[in-house]
């Protein structure tokens, strides 16, 4: 897409939503305000946000930041992670199986979910990194706000944050008495419960224990297995004990927990046939024509278990000095069964069984003068360590390239990859204002790793793959040992930050900013030779960003509009095709991209009446490979024309919540209406037509009735109300086993809920 092309395709929907407010809808939190009064004269409260460490009215932050608090995810009805993408500009994130959750920010993120393969968005919660993504999809409950923080975070954050960070910040104990319930009932047999309670233990120690329980039967049916596929039964906790001996020390412990028991993975459907052999004959299956029947043989098994535990204590030692540290303990561990070939028959089907543990130490401080200057600066220590025991059970084999012998060949494998990292950072970040008006901001980090990682496989006769006899009986169930590899690599890094910010009134802020991010090397943990088991290079960005934060008529309408460019090199990529040493297909880890990309981000929350809330957002991006090497039937190829993977050009959201009283009463009803517009997605990176997303819309709604002061409330909500059926991830395997694979996002869903608060 051209310069031009892009500008006349879409600067006309964002002057659109800049002119007509009424037809928009917001991407940042609504807070409470602290009176009636105050609710009456501005659309948002201040929200405060940490994006730099320190706590700042997010007007005053000169970055791009989405904020949502638990009255905004409340309207999203947001129940997952996925829940905000929508209202988020140039936000994607989803799952397709459970085994592959992704998130990007402007087109930048990982469509690769396995250990060896950092993610490219960093997702924290109470500011603890998770290190896979799959554990970083978690349930939305007891949640103070979400920050969506967009462009490259390198200088506070660090590694893997080169498309931006989300944040979880969970509720505080409080110093009162108080509890939540909220409970539901849906379609799919949806039955829903999450609560909280919370208050002092003694004069200085408060407590918090907080659940979420979610349950439903699968959207899809499985003709092979004659059963619902993908069904949802998930329990997630959270408790927090603050120790408070005075106002200028407190000491937090927290721990987290998610435990995902459902009885089916979520099964892949064909988007072209494939062919193998039943019952000593040549079988097509045709592609599906409904994506919401499946008829896959292996999708027993996709068990999921997160939990952490962190331990905070913070310091006010001056009125200008801050200290703080952070020690966090974290696991996650991952079970699944998958069906790569799409049919009824063992063709291809996956094993996966994952052990991974994380240990991080963070401690920093901040030295703040008001009016005159503010310094962060810390030190960062980060150890993971990922055990995964792979296999996968081919039983077409000597249909697809394999060599041919008399009695069989070894074409089951099991593979124990192993792969730890040391991760030391120290960083500094400083604002200094010139004049009231003027500040300049500088920060940097620097970043050393080690890596190291093995690999040792196996390979086992399968009597099923054969042309003329079994294998003799010496040979069934035997193994032949794969050459073991191994590998260590080091990685260091700086990751500059510099920013201006000119601000001549408290309503309106000017910035423009030049970073640097990166993202891990690491080894490819899916090789099975050396070739493939070469490490790959850290992934590099310089991004740019210019931005106008602007309130109006005494804060009833905010609007905030960014500016970007990123240029990208050493992209990482999978690149599927034969390995060059072995023959044999394989998905290959390389740095063989790099890109650029540009846009533009715009947001708005707006009190047009008494009672009448309006938000909106609209994301344009124009992202594209400068140089893409990929092999294509062994030969390596320059595929830089294609689409750039989860990076639509244009996405919108608008929003409207109404709520009056009901009868003069303190009773109020209440109904929210909001939808989205994405175009087309690359689902994966082949960018195939067969697996690209076409541009559809997104509509969800909710009526409701509010108790006085809130205490209670009844709603009845829908999500998805046109029932759009929306492929959210891709897989193209044609060269091996020859087929292409989608995953769905539910199709409309309903329920009636019960809110209760004290």
């Amino acid at each position: 897409m051209t310069t031009t092309g892009f500008a006349h395709r879409h600067i006309a929907g964002l002057a659109l939503m800049s002119a007509a407010i009424a037809l928009s809808a917001p991407a940042m939190a609504q807070e409470t305000p602290a009176t009636e009064t105050a609710a009456e004269e501005t659309a948002p409260g201040e929200i405060v946000v940490t994006a730099r460490r320190r706590a700042e009215s997010l007007q005053d932050v000169p970055i791009a930041i989405s904020a949502y608090d638990s009255t905004a995810l409340s309207n999203l009805q947001a129940d997952q992670l996925s829940g905000i993408q929508y209202a988020t500009p140039n936000l994607y994130l989803d799952q397709g199986d459970a085994g592959n959750a992704v998130i990007y920010i402007r087109g930048v993120g990982q469509n690769d979910s396995l250990a060896f393969a950092d993610p490219g968005v960093g997702v924290y919660v109470d500011d603890v990194f998770i290190a896979r993504s799959q554990a970083a999809f978690l349930d939305v409950f007891d949640v103070e706000r979400i920050e969506v923080l967009r462009g490259p975070q390198g200088t506070l954050y660090g590694r893997n944050t080169i498309g931006g960070a989300i944040k979880f910040v969970s509720t505080r104990p409080t110093r009162d008495y108080s509890a939540y319930f909220e409970g539901g009932i849906g379609n799919y047999d949806q039955v829903l419960a999450k609560g909280r309670i919370s208050g002092p233990l003694s004069d200085t120690v408060r407590g918090k224990i907080a659940y979420s329980w979610q349950r439903r039967t699968g959207y899809a049916y499985n003709s092979t297995t004659r059963a619902d596929d993908g069904d949802v039964r998930t329990i997630s906790g959270r408790a927090s004990l603050l120790f408070e001996p005075s106002s200028d020390f407190e000491v937090l412990l927290t721990g987290d927990v998610k435990i995902d028991r459902p009885d089916t993975s979520r099964s892949p459907v064909r988007a072209t046939p494939i062919t193998g052999f039943a019952n000593g004959a040549l079988v097509t299956f045709p592609a599906a024509t409904d994506p919401y029947r499946v008829d896959t043989n292996a999708n027993g098994l996709n068990d999921q278990t997160g939990w952490g535990t962190s331990l905070t204590a913070r310091w006010n030692a001056s009125e200008a000095l801050t200290i703080e540290a952070i020690s966090a303990y974290r696991q996650f561990d991952f079970d699944l069964n998958l069906d790569t070939d799409g049919s009824p028959l063992p063709i291809l089907d996956i094993y996966l069984d994952q052990r991974q543990r994380q240990f991080s130490q963070e401690v920093r401080g901040t030295y703040a003068v008001p009016d005159r200057f503010a310094i962060t600066a810390g030190l960062y220590y980060f150890h993971d360590r990922d055990v995964t025991v792979s296999g996968y059970d081919d039983g077409a084999a000597t249909l697809f390239g394999f060599p041919v012998t008399a009695f069989g060949f070894p074409t089951s494998s099991l593979a124990d990859t192993r792969q730890t990292t040391d991760s030391y950072a120290a960083f500094a970040d400083a604002t200094v204002e010139l004049t009231p008006q003027l500040s300049l901001g500088a920060g940097l980090r620097y970043t050393h790793e080690k890596r190291s990682s093995s690999r040792a496989f196996e390979f086992f006769f399968d009597p099923r793959v054969s042309v003329i006899g079994n294998p003799p009986p010496f040979l069934q169930g035997a193994g032949i040992a794969g050459v073991p590899i191994s590998g260590s690599a080091d990685f260091d890094a700086l990751t500059p930050r510099a920013s201006i910010s000119y601000q001549p009134n408290r309503d309106l802020l000017l910035y423009a900013s030049a970073s640097r991010g990166f993202k891990s090397g690491g080894f490819d943990g899916r090789a099975n030779s050396d070739f493939g088991f070469r490490p790959f290079r850290p992934e590099y960005v310089w991004a740019y960003e210019g931005g106008i934060k602007k309130s109006w008529a005494g804060g009833r309408l905010t609007t905030n509009l960014a500016a970007f460019y990123n240029d990208y090199t050493d992209q990482q990529v999978t690149s599927f095709g034969a390995d060059p040493v072995t023959g044999v297909f394989a998905s290959l880890f390389t740095n063989a991209a790099a890109a650029r990309a540009y846009g533009l981000e715009f947001e708005l929350a707006a009190r047009l009446a008494d009672g009448l809330d309006l938000t909106g957002s609209v994301g344009l991006l124009d992202a594209k490979y400068r140089r893409f090497d990929q092999l294509v039937g062994g030969v390596v190829t320059d595929v830089s024309d294609r689409r750039v993977v989860n990076a639509p050009d244009f996405n919108a959201s608008v929003g409207l919540t109404y709520t009056r009283p009901l009868g003069g009463g303190d009773v109020s009803g209440v109904f929210h209406i909001d939808g989205a517009y994405r175009s087309t997605v690359a689902t994966e990176i082949t960018d195939s037509p067969l697996l690209r997303q076409p541009g559809y819309e997104k509509i969800n709604a909710f009526i409701g009735v509010v108790g006085p002061e809130k205490r209670w409330e009844l709603r009845a909500g829908v999500e998805n109300l046109t029932d759009q059926a929306v492929r959210v991830q891709g897989f193209n395997l044609s060269e091996f086993p020859g087929v292409q694979l989608g995953f769905f996002a539910a199709p409309r869903t309903y329920d009636l809920r019960l809110i209760l608060r004290y």
